[in-house]
């Protein structure tokens, strides 16, 4: 066949967003004369010499007439190409920066539908993207097994293919692999044939109409456990020897899949749904939701008895509640293109807290999602944030639209408008758009439209407000003669807050007894709030709100004098606000030392973890500055009370969270605060555990782990290191390869980055490694990546390659390293994808402001608490 290498042709479709909303670049797309119905393919993989040979023959509907044929494709060795009805091979070019091949005929194909005929071959990848390996020691030796991952642009590796969310068709796949490995796939097994060599060929039923990205193919030496619930036979897949730590992840799932079925109204249509693990990790996702059959990392799916504690219990079930949501929003539903990802990870993010609410109510998990919305809050207040809906050039801009904006305040602002319309009206609309839009593609508005219907409310009117524009809003209160005044602005602790925008602001005003006094829209006009006199109210009560709250000084102060009074959402929600406007400068910092001082063993778990956190993050703050004694003995004198409360050993009939909390005090107390008496429990209890493996108990054992890891010295690294090489379980193996580089001191750090580029650690953990030494030790842990660039980027898959080298920045605190970030993203990254660049540098830049103008401040405050100095400091609450 002749091959020609010029661009090919590649159609350019400009979005249609609102007139408020920013015009984005021209999106480059597939063009539209030719769409795919569906995909036949057979696939011959060689696991032993990571190549593969394939056939697909695509059913496809040419809508106008068209000389060309354009799909994506990337990596693969186009042997045949052949259009039924057509004599003559097409002439082939491709467009490698594009991921595109093109197919020239003669004479123009007429509309009606043909046969695509392909044979091809491919690489099997050593990074999760297209077809990849992970490989794993057992007793026997290593072990070889093959799975997909495409999301977000990977099946174009896989299978010539429209690989665009937009584009939808089914699939039928055939696999040939060894008789004694198990083949599995979005949809059941069709047939199966012996062949000749100890070979099989393993046909699988045609899949629904689906976007290409969630199509699925592994295989290896794998078991399988598996429950009928209802019409569905859901599986657990791990690799052979690993089935008992598979049944918390059933039992999960086998309670999670009928509350969707009921809340969404439409039945999970598949016949099954598997959940396979892999053993490794990735620098980019941990799970992907492909359709039946969802793919984990085993540490994201896997529950060990023996080392697994209730953190890892309630992450494991929180994966899977959020990517069984995406069989539903994401999968029978999908966005259009990647600017409308949020409608997949927002959701699906929002959604695993509704179930574990809804089957779980004494995790709290409503309550955690106030604390772990600071986070995004604080990042949405820098430079660099985003719209939740952003414009999307191309497939490398996408790859940065999975990040905390998208998922965490996506699930805020889904929160924030199913409290404000009411439960059942937001369940009616989100029915009515699963009924609606089942097996097609959708933007953000279909969604606004169904929920309008449903409740009656103007949604879209707010609704784009927190979706088409960045940024957090602010509701400023003072108290008036009648009551309150409620005016508003944009939040932020840098330079963006000068770009003024308003924001339809759904706001609960209620008192003390938690009864709403007041709730409405508040605008840019003030809104004037009555409230009997004398009485105290909180605004945002129940904090299902998106926005800061600045209180007047006479409120803050009265509000302050009865923290513990308020509710444990409120007390959550004052002190976060406080610790951020403080930040802005818009508090003094003594407000949220006061708020820290107020700590009480009364308050609910949740809300002691997130003192802990504040505590961890003003230690963190003045790292190598003149004040840190102070800091870490007024962190000591804060937590110490609380975990005297709560004890090393769990005590009969505690509350569940009071596990998560005495793990978050150890490790605040032995990892940031340095307490000496938590540290030599610590090495008490590591020392025995050297000894005797079973001593340690499971509930403790990672965060204690943790600590002696972030504390250790050479001789104690090297018992670290002995533990790693000497795990038998790739769960264990992945604990403790990421621990090796996780130490304060620099030149342990370092025998842990010399460690990682050797043939030790399994290869998936080697990037792991070095971003675990970025988090102490940013500049170090980058020269080293940059000087290993050529091998890192074989193990990193393409989606994520360029944001793993800039993020290994994230906290730093010296805008002097801003210079070679800057180089490096001139020399490696195009600038459609540089936006990660600009809030890393953004996050630095705030970072080294506060230490600058903030930390002086503080430690005035500390020293009029604090006596003593270097390890000798006392500080009193």
């Amino acid at each position: 066949m002749m091959v020609r290498c010029v661009a090919a042709l590649i159609g350019a479709v400009l979005a249609i967003l609102p007139a408020s909303a920013e015009v984005p670049k021209e999106r480059i797309v597939l063009p539209r004369a030719v769409v795919p119905l569906h995909y036949d393919l057979a696939i011959v993989p060689n696991a032993e010499k990571k190549t593969f040979t394939a056939t697909v023959s695509i059913r496809l509907k040419v809508e106008t007439a068209t000389s060309d044929i354009v799909l994506n494709a990337a990596d693969l060795d186009l042997k045949s190409v052949h259009l039924s009805g057509r004599k003559a091979a097409p002439e082939i070019s491709f467009d490698k920066a594009q991921e595109t091949a093109s197919f020239h005929f003669a004479k123009p194909v007429s509309p009606g539908e043909y046969t695509l005929s392909i044979a091809y071959s491919g690489s099997i990848n050593d990074s999760p993207a297209g077809l990849f390996v992970l490989d794993y020691d057992t007793k026997a030796g290593k072990k070889r097994a093959l799975f997909t991952q495409f999301e977000n642009s990977d099946a174009r590796r896989f299978v010539p293919s429209w690989d665009e969310p937009g584009v939808k068709a089914s699939f039928t796949l055939t696999a040939t692999l060894p008789q004694a490995e198990l083949a599995v796939s979005n949809m059941p097994i069709a047939s199966e044939a012996k062949l000749p060599g100890g070979l099989k060929k393993v046909t699988f039923a045609p899949s629904p109409k689906m976007s290409s990205y969630l199509l699925f193919y592994g295989q290896g030496d794998f078991e399988r456990v598996s429950r009928q619930v209802g019409d569905v036979d859901v599986g657990v897949i791990v690799k052979r020897g690993d089935k008992e730590r598979a049944s918390y992840a059933l039992d999960a799932a086998s309670e999670i899949l009928p509350y969707y079925n009921a809340y969404f109204g439409t039945p999970y249509p598949l016949p099954k749904l598997d959940m396979i693990a892999g053993p490794g990790q990735s620098q980019f996702f941990g799970a992907m939701e492909n359709w039946g059959a969802i793919f984990y990392f085993e540490r994201a799916l896997l529950i060990d008895p023996k080392i697994s504690d209730e953190a890892s219990r309630r992450s494991v079930f929180s994966v899977i509640a959020h990517e069984v949501a995406h069989q539903w929003f994401g999968d029978l539903v999908t966005m259009a293109w990647w600017d409308d990802l949020w409608l997949n990870e927002g959701f699906a993010s929002w959604m695993q807290n509704k179930a574990a609410e809804a089957l779980h109510p004494d995790w709290k998990p409503w309550m955690a999602t106030v604390a772990r919305k600071d986070g995004v809050l604080s990042s949405d207040a820098r430079v660099g944030t985003h719209p939740i809906i952003q414009p999307i050039h191309d497939v490398q801009q996408a790859s940065q639209a999975f990040d905390d904006i998208t998922y965490s305040k996506g699930a805020a602002v889904i929160r924030m408008l199913e409290n404000y319309l009411g439960e059942e009206s937001f369940r009616a609309g989100v029915r009515s758009y699963m009924k609606r839009y089942a097996y097609s593609n959708t933007v953000t508005d279909d969604l606004w439209g169904e929920l309008q219907k449903a409740s009656g409310q103007p949604v879209a009117e707010f609704a784009h407000d927190f979706t088409l524009q960045a940024g957090v809003p602010l509701i400023r209160v003072s108290r008036t003669a009648t009551g309150l005044s409620l005016t508003q602005s944009r939040f932020a602790v840098d330079e963006s807050g000068a770009v003024k925008q308003n924001w339809h602001v759904p706001v609960i005003v209620a008192g003390f007894d938690g009864r709403p006094i007041w709730r409405g829209l508040v605008g840019s006009a003030p809104v004037s709030v009555a409230v009997p006199a004398g009485s105290m109210a909180v605004v945002n009560a129940g904090q299902a709100g998106y926005y800061r709250t600045l209180y007047d000084p006479e409120m803050f102060a009265a509000l302050a004098s009865k923290f513990g009074a308020l509710s444990s959402y409120d007390q959550l929600g004052l002190l976060n606000d406080s610790g951020a406007l403080s930040r802005a400068g818009l508090e003094p910092v003594a407000d949220l030392l006061a708020l820290l001082s107020n700590a009480s063993t009364q308050m609910d778990p949740v809300v002691q973890q997130a003192i802990s956190d504040h505590i961890s993050s003003l230690v963190w703050l003045f790292k190598d500055l003149p004040g840190e004694a102070r800091a870490k003995a007024f962190g000591g004198a804060v937590l110490s009370p609380l975990f005297a409360k709560v004890g090393w050993d769990a005590k009969p009939g505690e509350d569940r969270n009071t596990a998560l909390l005495r793990n978050q005090l150890i490790e605040a107390l032995g990892a940031s605060v340095g307490d000496p008496a938590t540290l030599a429990e610590t090495r008490k209890r590591f020392a025995a555990f050297l000894k005797d493996k079973n001593s340690l108990s499971p509930a403790i054992r990672s965060t204690l782990l943790s600590v002696v890891a972030h504390t250790a010295d050479a001789v104690t690294w090297e018992d670290l290191h002995h533990l790693a090489r000497t795990a038998e379980s790739s769960l264990e193996k992945q604990e403790y390869y990421p621990l090796l580089a996780w130490a304060e001191d620099k030149a342990v750090a370092q025998k842990a980055l010399d460690l990682a580029m050797s043939d030790e650690p399994p290869a998936t953990m080697k990037p792991s490694m070095i971003a675990m030494v970025a988090k102490n030790h940013p500049q170090m842990a980058f020269d080293f990546a940059v000087a290993h660039k050529a091998e890192l980027d074989a193990l990193i898959e393409p989606a994520s390659r360029n944001q793993f080298y800039v993020r290994l920045f994230a906290s730093a605190r010296d805008t002097a390293i801003q210079p070679k970030l800057d180089a490096f993203a001139e020399a490696n990254i195009p600038q459609s994808a540089r936006a990660i660049v600009v809030r890393i540098k953004g996050g630095i830049a705030v970072a080294a402001k506060r230490r600058a103008e903030a930390a002086p401040k503080i430690d005035a405050w500390l020293i009029t608490r604090c006596k003593g100095e270097g390890a000798e400091t006392v500080c009193t609450k």
